[in-house]
């Protein structure tokens, strides 16, 4: 039985691996030209990535502004150093439960901790390179006892992949080069083929391939909590092994997956595809510049051949000659050479500034705003910023809610499944929390007009209209307190330094309370006092009476 299920899983893989096949040979060439340093293809081993670097490039040019491109996006997206996610609830009458926001910043906080420890910010630098020379990136999230979470960029060529009729990825397969201690060590020895056990004791460093393949289970019994009846299957083996490695199981899918363009094959297509003519050319033009330049500094002579030795031509070099012989002398005119090599430099500054469009370099190139032009308005520079962006438009709608969102929540499952998520707050007992992920990166608030922003607008409006009206009636028209709220949500401010509806609520009523008994207090001094001068003015008219009397 197990091997008729390994049987089905190695043709399911092959069938996987042979759907990018439609891909394969652009990518390898994509990757020559501009990420030698990525992807490993079927039948290459690391050394051929080697090769790939070593290859007789003229410019670095293309392979610059892809890493400029790919470190903007990354910035612009998931920047380490500020805040780029929040948690909140999907009913936004939780997040007014007294400590409901303080629980979300401590969620916040111990998200972000997980994704530092375990390699998220590397792993999706790699994701967001990939993504743009290659039209597609995967990457890999694995439960980790000493980091809770950790994560993984899988090299483009080692894996396949299977959408659904949405177009979310449904079934992965990847393929791993692995040492036989290291497979030893993560499934233990008895697990491992016998040619591969014998390996261990002499050659434990040697390589083996080894086959992840991660897919929804077709049967299972949702009552059981073991890997055996978790929504996704795993299957671990080796290429020359008779039965599994290991068989487990996700109650979430660990892989994520994102294309640029969207294309007749699941893979799709990038910002590479529309770089490679301008990588061809700006290597060719660099290379015919430096033997312009090469024939000028050591120009190709031509000398008598009676000559019976070799011409000195190192500097101060002295060759003696018949006077019958010509001189020794260039064999061309090398002076168009030179008039020519700004025409040629103009070129590829040009060519260059088309990669730095074509590989997003230049949406991502930040101008501070003491150096913009001084014919432009602050207002019309961050509005040219933020038109740029609307090309990462397109993107972002696939990118959040294929790999960003699912990522995010697989993670905060995680740390709920190993106990290490804060306890809701008493206000929240008893009541199911299910919360969204609010992107507020940099890019993410540029690509739309925030809450803030408008927010902020019409107080602005509101105020200018109270200041020119002198009536203070119109603010009955403004839920004040829900556009603080608002401004909060926005900016992305701390949970903790917004107070909730309730809390507000009971400070306004003791502060209500407090001054309706200041309020009966100055009355009651007032109706003292009032007695007294009453009592007083009696007493003084009595004994006004008194005297007349008398």
């Amino acid at each position: 039985m197990s091997s008729d299920k390994l049987a089905k899983a190695r043709a399911f893989a092959a069938h996987l691996q042979s759907s990018r096949s439609v891909r394969e040979e652009k990518w390898r060439e994509l990757s020559r030209w501009l990420a030698p340093h990525r992807a490993l293809f079927d039948g290459e081993d690391m050394a051929a990535c080697g090769e790939r670097r070593n290859r007789n490039a003229f410019t670095q040019m293309a392979q610059a502004a892809l890493l400029r491109g790919a470190s903007g996006l990354t910035s612009g997206m998931t920047p380490r150093n500020i805040s780029w996610f929040k948690p909140d609830f999907q009913d936004v009458e939780m997040s007014e439960a007294s400590g409901a926001r303080a629980w979300l910043d401590e969620i916040d906080r111990r998200m972000k901790e997980v994704l530092a420890a375990g390699g998220f910010y590397q792993a999706i630098h790699a994701f967001n390179t990939d993504l743009l020379w290659a039209g597609c990136a995967l990457i890999y999230s694995e439960s980790s006892d000493e980091t809770v979470m950790q994560f993984e960029c899988v090299q483009i060529g080692s894996f396949g992949i299977a959408l659904d009729g949405h177009g979310k990825l449904d079934a992965a397969v990847r393929a791993m080069n692995w040492t036989v201690e290291r497979a030893a060590r993560t499934f233990g020895k008895s697990a491992l083929s016998q040619g591969t056990q014998s390996k261990l004791e002499k050659n434990p460093f040697d390589s083996i391939r080894v086959w992840h393949l991660v897919r929804p289970r077709d049967y299972r019994n949702p009552g059981k909590q073991d890997a055996q009846s978790m929504p996704y299957e795993s299957l671990f083996w080796e290429d020359s092994g008779n039965d599994f490695l290991h068989e487990g199981g996700y109650n979430e899918m660990p892989y994520f997956f994102a294309v640029w363009h969207e294309s007749a094959n699941p893979y799709g297509t990038g910002p590479g595809d529309d770089a490679l003519p301008d990588a061809r050319q700006v290597d060719m033009l660099e290379r015919r510049k430096l033997e312009g330049l090469a024939k000028l500094v050591n120009p190709p002579v031509m000398a008598d051949f009676r000559m019976k030795q070799e011409p000195d031509l190192d500097p101060g070099g002295l060759t003696w000659l018949d006077p019958q012989i010509a001189q020794i002398r260039p064999i061309l005119d090398l002076s168009p050479y030179a008039h020519a090599f700004q025409y040629l430099q103009a070129e590829i500054n040009t060519v260059g500034q088309r990669l730095e469009q074509e590989l997003m370099a230049s949406i991502f190139a930040s101008m501070p705003l003491d150096q913009r032009p001084r014919d432009m308005s602050a207002t019309e520079f961050l509005e040219r910023k933020r038109e740029a962006l609307q090309q990462m438009g397109p993107v972002m709608s696939a990118y959040e809610p294929n790999v960003l969102t699912p990522l995010l929540h697989r993670l905060l499952a995680t740390l709920d499944r190993a106990g290490l998520a804060p306890p809701p707050p008493p206000a929240l007992e008893g009541y199911p929390c299910f919360l969204k992920m609010d992107f507020i990166s940099p890019m993410a608030n540029a690509l739309r007009q925030t809450g803030a922003e408008t927010t902020r607008a019409l107080m602005q409006d509101v105020a200018m209209l109270v200041q020119t009206t002198q009536s203070m009636d119109i603010l009955d028209k403004v839920d004040v307190d829900q556009m603080v709220d608002e401004l909060a949500t926005g900016l992305g401010v701390p949970g903790k330094v917004i107070r909730a509806d309730s809390d507000v609520a009971q400070i306004r009523q003791q502060r209500a309370e407090a001054q309706a008994a200041q309020m009966r207090q100055q009355q009651q001094m007032i109706e003292a006092q009032a007695a007294v001068q009453n009592a007083q003015g009696m007493a003084n008219a009595a004994k006004t009476v008194n005297e007349m009397q008398d």
